[in-house]
């Protein structure tokens, strides 16, 4: 019991969990290039970037930058990068239908462009997630003087 608990939280395992999945991903999105159209390559990729916007602004508004926004209001920066990740991944999820229903996309790339689009913006939102923890949230490893 001890050795499966230790697999489920060794992080090198999550990381290559991640790629697996995100790897797949890719896959689905280039199967339904192949039905000769390269649009969900590039549903792909804003897949791949929507989540940009939320790492930029939340990079620019932490405090180990000397950034001035007037007044301390950093809500505004980071919810208009939230706003602009949305709206990536909303596009990412219609544009597909808009060309299918457009007939530039048959029924099967639309399917794969979808779901694997889907697993590239989940697995790049868990990667994200999973590098961002701020020291407070690591566990104490029980070495350190009282």
């Amino acid at each position: 019991m001890n050795s499966t608990t230790s697999f489920k939280s060794n992080p090198l395992n999550r990381i290559i969990g991640l790629s697996i999945i995100l790897s797949m991903g890719f896959l689905l999105v280039i199967l339904a290039g192949i039905y000769g159209n390269w649009f969900p390559i590039i549903i792909g990729l804003i897949f791949a970037i929507a989540h940009l916007p939320v790492v930029i602004t939340k990079a620019v508004t932490s405090n180990d930058y000397d950034f001035n926004f007037e007044g301390g209001n950093n809500n505004v920066v980071i919810e208009t990068g939230q706003f602009l990740s949305a709206f990536l991944v909303t596009s990412g999820v219609v544009l597909p239908v808009i060309l299918h229903h457009s007939l530039i996309l048959t029924r099967t790339a639309m399917v794969l462009t979808i779901i694997g689009g889907c697993l590239i913006y989940g697995t790049v939102y868990t990667f994200s997630s999973y590098f961002d923890e701020s020291e407070e949230d690591v566990d104490d490893l029980g070495g350190g003087v009282i």
